[in-house]
């Protein structure tokens, strides 16, 4: 990065979402945290200052699972989560996900998502200008939002009717373009599965491979479904290769099952095999679930490990 344009910042995070290039974001990340800190534009010229401090928190919410301190998350969401909605193709559940999935504490899991509860409702992160819709009283902030939330689906479980209903018909929604209701949707999505305790079925993040009555099935937010052989082959092959000793299938009483011998995998990378492995099947699919899961687990495993690295040569 010769130059350090808004422009070539933002090539760089279209680049990095869409090709998941998530070193080459914390390596962008690194470089404009470093350039922030040497210029004093947060006095000199604060507007500029404040362009480039977005783009930085974008490339922060990109390579977020590099971050272990919950403060972190804390401070990101509750003032710039509005940030995260306009990176192309990103998903901020997915990112908060791995970090619970390697959250071995349950209740480590749960405290982490009160935390990240809380932020969401003090955020004063802006999801869109008020002038943007012709009604004084429409919510423009997360905070506000979360509140509409509440008033309309209650402070338990959301409904599922009530859910739909407020997403078509509730009385702000309804006045939305579709690229600002997305929005709303997402933020009331990732708000439901904070508030769902961990130890509960419905709110365990981990996708479990269960053997019941000869059956492979895959356990996951307290749904069940049969998945294939062939599913079950790759999984099994990357989990042998990535040698970190978790069981994949487990019985109903917690007895692991052996894994069968198998051909060892072609790539030396189990991430670019499940990668190509993902692409067979659609999105909405619990093997494609079960896949981007061991992705998503192995990744984090990388990602600190390079952070172990990096640490111990300062």
């Amino acid at each position: 990065m010769s130059t350090l344009t808004l422009e070539l910042l933002q090539q760089e995070i279209e680049y990095a979402s869409t090709n998941d290039d998530l070193p080459g974001a914390f390596e962008a990340y690194n470089i404009v945290r470093d350039w922030l800190n040497r210029k004093d534009l947060v006095k000199s010229n604060p507007r500029e200052y404040s362009q480039y401090l977005e783009y930085l928190m974008k490339l922060k919410f990109l390579t977020l699972n590099y971050f272990d301190d919950v403060q972190e998350y804390y401070e990101l969401l509750k003032n710039y989560f509005a940030l995260s909605q306009e990176i192309p193709g990103f998903d901020l559940w997915a990112k908060l996900e791995a970090q619970l999935v390697s959250m071995n504490d349950i209740n480590e899991r749960d405290n982490f998502k009160a935390k990240l509860r809380e932020a969401l409702e003090k955020s004063e992160s802006l999801l869109f200008k008020r002038q943007k819709y012709n009604e004084a009283a429409m919510p423009i902030k997360v905070s506000e939002w979360i509140k509409d939330f509440i008033v309309n689906l209650g402070l338990d479980r959301f409904d599922k009717l009530k859910k739909m209903e407020y997403l078509a018909n509730g009385k702000y929604v309804r006045l939305l373009n579709n690229e600002d209701k997305d929005k709303i949707k997402n933020l009331l999505d990732i708000y439901e599965k904070l508030k769902l305790s961990s130890k509960l079925p419905a709110g365990y993040e981990n996708t479990v491979a269960m053997n019941i009555d000869g059956k492979r099935i895959l356990f996951s937010r307290g749904e069940v479904e049969e998945i294939s052989k062939e599913t079950l082959r790759q999984i099994q092959d990357q989990k042998a290769y990535s040698s970190s000793g978790d069981d994949l299938f487990i019985t109903p009483s917690g007895s692991a099952i052996p894994t069968t011998t198998l051909e060892p995998p072609v790539s030396d990378n189990p991430i670019v095999e499940l990668e190509q492995a993902l692409k067979d099947y659609p999105p909405s699919s619990l093997e494609h679930k079960a896949i981007s899961q061991e992705i998503s687990r192995l990744k984090v495993m990388e990602f600190k490990a390079a952070q172990q690295k990096t640490n111990a040569k300062k």
